[in-house]
């Protein structure tokens, strides 16, 4: 690493305890920290003490952009305005949230692994849902293992579930190997693409990664997958309860839902699935690939909402063009007491069948899960799975009794 290239750190921090140990620890760690720049959207509650940033106000290596967290539009929105407003001429962006820590020398490591690709040809952005790290076990709660981005499933809505999995063979790894997807808690590139794939900030939340995957890999960029253990993130959804985006907005009576589905409706419309009259300008394709060039390179299809057999596998990218190809279902199970009303239940089949009530996937539900339900607890969780024919068109539960056998049961019509 080159002593002058420096690295612009974007961080969106909204009502985040985790933001002040985020950017000391970024700078206890980094190799030349006087080349590390900060680009900070605050987005605050007056009662709230733990973000204060006035002890790094007076750094030239900061840039703050505060706001009341009523007046904050979103995940997106506020990744624009760091981008836009507080973004210098910096070599290199790290986009991250704004719970993170970071491993000794994690810039030079990042510069190293971005540029043996770059030398390569590629035009390449590091992305990764990173490992976790707990911030009240720390590091002996870290996960040692580098992680990836996984296809789970497409969403109703058109969107893609990505998910965090392990990147399986980093350890016999020399290079960074390709990823089908960007990660919005952890992008690494050169300062040229946050300039040209811009954060569209309508989006409030869901479908950021997808959208900006797509849109760079149209541009141009490359996607790669970190082999080496470089940043740990936390979801601090739990630190958080009750102070998030969506909770907020609940309380102040906003429509953060609606603003959801039009951003949803939106990403349609970029992926060419429907013309839904938006103004894409800005925030629209680039022209170096097509749309079907990704779908080729990841094995997925918006229009259909399939996907191939080589990515349900978790192959690396670029697909296979022979991979037999399935279709994507998702399902929000929710099931409650009133419905299967006896406390004698030693399990409960989930099912899921065709028109003809011919079974397409199934699953228990035991233990813990079992036990919390029978306690009051609806059962509640997102089920996803490839088929091959008939779409499922019922969900059945059907409860197991070690006195009664097959006892309650109950039908959803999909």
């Amino acid at each position: 690493m080159n002593k002058k290239e420096t690295i612009f750190i974007h961080l969106p921090a909204y009502r985040d305890p985790e933001l002040v140990p985020t950017i000391k620890d970024a700078l206890k760690n980094a190799k030349y920290p006087k080349c590390i720049h900060f680009g900070i959207c605050r987005q605050y509650h007056p009662d709230d003490k733990f973000d204060d940033l006035t002890e790094f106000k007076g750094d030239k290596r900061f840039n703050i952009y505060e706001c009341l967290y009523t007046e904050a539009k979103g995940l997106p929105w506020a990744r624009a305005v760091i981008n836009e407003q507080l973004m210098g001429k910096q070599d290199y962006i790290l986009q991250l949230d704004s719970h993170h820590r970071f491993a000794q020398d994690w810039d030079v490591t990042l510069i190293e692994m971005h540029n043996q690709r770059e030398k390569q040809g590629y035009k390449p952005i590091l992305a990764a849902y990173l490992p976790l790290y707990t911030p009240f076990n720390d590091p002996a709660g870290r996960s040692m293992e580098p992680w990836q981005q996984q296809f789970a499933c497409f969403y109703p809505h058109g969107t893609i579930f990505i998910r965090p999995s392990l990147l399986h063979g980093w350890k016999d790894m020399t290079e960074p190997p390709f990823s089908r997807f960007l990660s919005g808690h952890f992008c690494f590139a050169r300062t040229e693409w946050a300039r040209e794939v811009k954060h569209d900030p309508d989006i409030y939340f869901s479908g950021e990664e997808i959208n900006l995957t797509v849109r760079s890999y149209t541009h141009g960029y490359d996607m790669f997958h970190p082999h080496k253990l470089v940043v740990w993130h936390s979801t601090m959804r739990e630190e958080r309860s009750g102070m998030l985006k969506w909770d907020d907005d609940a309380k102040l009576g906003v429509d953060w839902w609606n603003r959801q589905n039009i951003a949803r409706a939106k990403i349609r419309q970029l992926f060419r699935v429907e013309d839904n009259g938006y103004d894409l300008t800005g925030y629209d394709l680039g022209t170096a690939r097509t749309i079907e060039d990704y779908e080729t390179y990841a094995g997925v299809n918006f229009k259909t909402r399939s996907v191939q057999k080589y990515t349900l596998d978790n192959q690396y990218p670029p697909n296979q063009i022979d991979s037999p190809w399935s279709k994507s279902f998702y399902h929000l199970v929710t099931i409650h007491k009133n419905e299967l009303p006896a406390n004698d239940y030693a399990s409960i089949l989930i099912a899921f069948d065709d028109e003809n009530g011919i079974g397409i996937h199934t699953k228990t539900i035991e233990g813990h899960q079992l036990e919390s339900f029978m306690n009051g607890t609806p059962i509640h969780y997102e089920e996803f799975f490839p088929y091959f024919d008939k779409d499922p068109k019922r969900m059945v539960a059907w409860a197991y009794s070690k006195e009664r056998g097959w006892a309650e049961r109950i039908e959803h019509t999909i």
